[in-house]
């Protein structure tokens, strides 16, 4: 399964970039490369996804091994668990993940953006990660509240209420 996740997942995160990036333009009025712009901030985030994609696909790459990708602690105790994923539930879980993202950026015209960010966080981890649901909530708490601070007084962002 190893094989089929590192042919799989790479080109979607790849594409999913791109196509990120590319709605960058389509903000009228907004020039991507201007800082003041509406969309730099998206952009930016568009060319750091499309970086990390790229790399995570040539990590898959050169990981032919499993155990390559397992790392062991002092103890001798493995510190990454390997999930047992079928194809079919593998594609499943992007689908939804796409779902969920898209679901997220609707939302967001008619929700809190603290609220609504706390609800998607909570979910992508449950998805991610379904054996810690206690730690995702507080991530998911933490997570929104330090965000929203930070672009709402730092970076001075409005978000939508």
């Amino acid at each position: 399964m190893k094989m089929t996740m590192n042919r799989i997942i790479p080109p979607f995160l790849i594409l999913l970039a791109f196509g990120f990036f590319a709605l960058c333009f389509t903000v009228e009025g907004h020039k991507i490369t201007d800082p003041t712009s509406a969309v730099f901030l998206p952009g930016v985030t568009a060319v750091l996804m499309i970086i990390c994609s790229f790399l995570i696909a040539k990590k898959g790459v050169s990981a032919s091994d499993p155990s390559d990708a397992v790392e062991i602690d002092d103890d001798g105790k493995t510190l990454v668990e390997v999930e047992k994923i079928t194809r079919k539930q593998l594609i499943i879980r992007l689908v939804l993940f796409v779902v969920v993202v898209l679901l997220f950026a609707y939302l967001m015209n008619y929700l809190n953006f603290m609220i609504l960010s706390f609800i998607y966080l909570i979910v992508a981890m449950f998805m991610l990660e379904r054996k810690r649901i206690v730690i995702s909530l507080i991530n998911s708490i933490v997570i929104s509240v330090v965000f929203y601070f930070l672009f709402s007084f730092v970076f001075k962002i409005v978000f939508p209420s």
